[in-house]
């Protein structure tokens, strides 16, 4: 099935995606379920062996979630489809001290990594897995169970249709035809897909559905943010 990589290629060369700061769910599932900064040095561990975990940015773009993750003083992955994207996060963990960028942040397809089982304990993915026809995401979620042991932990937010445009449990997919990231697909989620996503693979532990609306404008648009356990 076609991965849309030649779109994403174009996508990341006109810097549609340059993002340069963490999304703030993603610090709150570091800071709840693995460490978090209690001083301008100094980290609290909220899991036992928190700095033994390697954590995978999955589809990380140019690396925003990876750099935080090293600052936060974690043994940070990343992999993502884009080779324009892959070669801005090597360049800017190079800057921020990764060691061997080449090797923590990679080029490849989300149902092929290139890791060995068990090989992360944490997984993070924001923006990713409502950005591929369903059939794609499922069989990432299944490939990263494959690199994660049982309970380890995967935060990710998928697109909800419960905005403006669609009804509440409206679980489509659309072609993006708007100049910001066109030609790639735009995958909506309800519960019972979510759930039809992840099945064999984890289970959910947290699940909170956020509605941005424009006041002034008008309109609306929802994610579901979700901590899910591998089973």
């Amino acid at each position: 099935m076609n991965n849309n990589k030649s779109e994403w290629d174009k996508s990341y060369e006109k810097r549609d995606n340059f993002v340069f700061y963490p999304h703030e769910e993603v610090i709150r599932f570091v800071s709840k379920f693995i460490r978090k900064r209690v001083g301008l040095t100094e980290f609290l561990d909220t899991a036992p062996n928190s700095v033994e975990g390697r954590v995978l940015d999955l589809g990380c773009g140019i690396g925003r979630h990876v750099v935080y993750c090293h600052e936060m003083g974690l043994e940070a992955y990343g992999v993502d489809l884009s080779d324009a994207a892959v070669a801005v996060a090597r360049q800017w963990g190079q800057q921020q001290g990764l060691p061997s960028p080449e090797d923590r942040v990679r080029q490849g397809d989300v149902r092929q990594l290139p890791w060995g089982d068990g090989f992360f304990r944490y997984a993070i993915s924001h923006g990713v897995l409502d950005s591929m026809p369903f059939d794609i995401a499922r069989a990432a979620c299944l490939e990263l169970a494959r690199v994660m042991p049982v309970d380890g932990l995967f935060y990710c937010d998928l697109i909800s249709g419960d905005d403006s445009k669609h009804a509440r449990e409206f679980s489509g997919e659309e072609l993006v035809t708007t100049a910001h990231e066109q030609g790639t697909i735009q995958l909506y989620f309800n519960i019972e897909k979510i759930r039809a996503m992840i099945q064999g693979a984890f289970e959910i532990v947290e699940c909170n559905l956020i509605r941005r609306e424009n006041i002034l404008q008008g309109g609306y648009a929802s994610r579901y943010h979700l901590i899910l356990k591998r089973i």
